[in-house]
């Protein structure tokens, strides 16, 4: 069976999704069901022999720049329906499907991304990128919010000190945002992800500031450029896309802080701990700064 009729094939084991209030719009599972019907998907590309291999994508993860041609950013701004369903078709979810050496039983741990190009770049975290502590053998796979499963084919470019990651998925229909730099404090933002398994969740802030982040191990490395925004997310919302009001991402989620409870250290948005008290918590992402230094434009020839 071809790769394209595949991933069409497991794209029908996801649930058909219920409608909400208004007819058009779905009704999201809590019980876990869409997750069980994309780990059936997943087994079956596995089964197929469609996914690739754990060390092949790893080894990628060295490549510092890659090649896309962007969709140009968006100048008219959008009602707050035309943002959902914006960041909601380009919401990519991004994560490995592994035999755990813990429990011998097959995982899906999945979290955030969003298309960049509509023939399967994704852009996520690196951390999400990163292969499980408990992992024994296992692959990258995307799911999109209509329930397809497709595999990771390699991964274009990445930077782990800026926590971001290029991947290209087994796609050629996708709806990507553009990115954009134009963003200043004050600004209207938004964010679609998962929180704690919390499906399809948006929410809208602004964004509260720039920072400079420098590695504490290489103090003569350039600082990476970062967000505060007030828009929710939690653990399962890494790699998720930060929007401005015109539908382009200006990042996309990375940590969360919590300030002055618990240690006040960042944790991976992913991997966050609830502190023992809390009076403010900051949500930092990526810029999109840091993701278009990843790209560069095509030559005239369109080479890589």
């Amino acid at each position: 069976m071809k790769l394209r009729a595949l991933i069409f094939v497991c794209g029908l084991l996801a649930l058909a999704v219920a409608r909400a209030q208004s007819p058009n719009e779905p009704l999201h599972p809590t019980d876990g069901r869409d997750v069980e019907a994309l780990k059936v998907a997943a087994a079956k590309l596995r089964e197929a022999g469609a996914l690739v291999p754990e060390a092949t994508l790893t080894n990628q993860l060295a490549r510092t720049n890659c090649v896309l041609t962007l969709p140009s950013a968006r100048k008219s701004r959008l009602t707050g329906r035309e943002l959902w369903a914006a960041a909601r078709a380009a919401h990519i979810r991004v994560g490995w499907n592994f035999l755990c050496t813990r429990c011998n039983n097959w995982h899906l741990d999945l979290a955030g991304g969003y298309a960049l190009t509509k023939d399967g770049a994704v852009a996520t975290c690196h951390h999400v990128v990163k292969r499980p502590a408990n992992f024994k053998e296992g692959s990258l796979i995307a799911a999109d919010e209509d329930g397809r499963v497709f595999p990771v084919l390699e991964i274009l470019a990445a930077n782990q000190r800026a926590d971001a990651c290029i991947v290209r998925i087994a796609a050629k229909d996708l709806k990507p945002l553009p990115l954009a730099t134009d963003v200043t404090p004050g600004d209207r933002c938004f964010c679609f992800s998962d929180p704690l398994d919390e499906r399809g969740y948006f929410s809208d802030g602004i964004v509260n500031r720039f920072l400079a982040r420098q590695s504490r191990r290489d103090t003569n490395a350039p600082p990476v450029t970062r967000l505060n925004v007030t828009t929710d997310w939690a653990p399962g919302s890494s790699g998720s896309a930060v929007l401005d009001e015109f539908g382009n991402a200006i990042g996309h989620v990375t940590t969360i802080t919590t300030l002055p409870g618990g240690n006040g250290k960042a944790a991976d948005a992913d991997k966050g701990k609830a502190p023992e008290r809390t009076l403010i918590t900051l949500h930092e992402a990526v810029s999109a700064k840091d993701v278009l230094a990843l790209i560069q434009k095509p030559t005239s020839t369109g080479k890589r």
